[in-house]
Formats: structure tokens, sequence, C-alpha cells
């Protein structure tokens, strides 16, 4: 990624831990991946939804780690088909009770299915595991997969939603199938 893109959410959670601990680093990823993320998220949205090679109605949105709580956060505004989070918050989730909050609120809101995954050595299964538990009691759609260990450590765990393609691809497609339909 380009520097001239702007700073680096990672940087800007380590200074913020710097100067006043976890709380205001927990603070800070919050109020980035609700604002200018997701700003930028919107932008991308409404920008595919003008292209003529693009069918709106069969739009989805995935990501992983942060890019997974920006999955659910874009899920609960709208624009979309479905969702896919491999590992939202799977770093952070037990450090930071307001992107619980956060997150919690915008499933419950969700006005898509989410496909939540993980690998079952990644940092923490909380998210996917509580998220898919609230979808679930509000009567919105959803699906939860713990696949195998993946590697050798949580890092390792964590990255399956980048490298284990070979292994959720058929789950992840086939949700997509049912859910954005033409």
């Amino acid at each position: 990624m380009s520097a001239s893109a702007g700073p680096y959410i990672g940087d800007q959670i380590a200074a913020a831990e710097k100067a006043g601990g976890l709380s205001a680093a927990a603070a800070t990823m919050v109020r980035l991946l609700e604002t200018d993320h997701l700003n930028d998220q919107f932008a991308a949205l409404a920008w595919l939804r003008k292209q003529s090679f693009v069918q709106p109605s069969r739009i989805a949105v995935a990501g992983n780690s942060f890019g997974g709580i920006e999955t659910v956060l874009g899920v609960e505004r709208g624009g979309y088909c479905a969702g896919i989070d491999s590992a939202g918050g799977a770093q952070s989730w037990s450090q930071a009770p307001e992107l619980q909050s956060l997150m919690t609120r915008a499933v419950r809101n969700a006005k898509a299915p989410i496909f939540f995954f993980q690998a079952a050595n990644d940092f923490d299964l909380s998210p996917s595991k509580t998220l898919s538990a609230e979808m679930n009691l509000v009567s919105k759609t959803y699906k939860l997969k713990i696949y195998p260990p993946y590697g050798e450590s949580p890092r390792d765990g964590h990255s399956f939603g980048y490298f284990g393609s070979d292994v959720w691809a058929e789950d992840v497609f086939g949700f997509l199938n049912r859910h954005c339909t033409k």
C-alpha cells in the first residue's frame, strides 16, 4: 500500500497504546474502524454499484482480521448480499469491550447473512462464537465454522483467511451462491 493513502491503522493503534495504554489503543481502533475505514468501504461500494460490469444485487463483503470487523460493520449498514468474516476481532476482542459492543450491535442489525469462520488455533474464537450466537438470538441468517488448526501458532491460525483458501473456498462460495443469487 502507498504511504500517501494515509497512516496505517496498526501504527495509529500502537501510538495510542504507547501514549495511553490498552484502553486508548482499543478506543482508537474502534474509532478508526467505525469512521475512516468504514467510510472508505462505502466509497468503494458506491463506486462498484456504478460500474456497468457489476450486478449490484450480488455484491458481497469479505475480510480477515480488521477486514472481518469491517465486514460486520458494513453488513449492518446494508448494500451487500452477504458478508464473510474471517477472524474479525480475534486479536483484540478480549481487550476491547468497545469493539465487542460495536460488533454485537452490528450483527443484531445485520441486513445480510454473515459467514463467520476461523481456524481452531486462531488467537481467540470468541468473536465468531459470540457474534453468531447473537445473530441466532435475533433470528438473523448466519453460518459459523471453526476449521481444524492451520499451521502451528495462533499467528498461523489467524492467517488462515489469507492462506487457507484451499480449505475454506468451497464453504465460502457455497454460502455466497446461496445468498447472492442473480
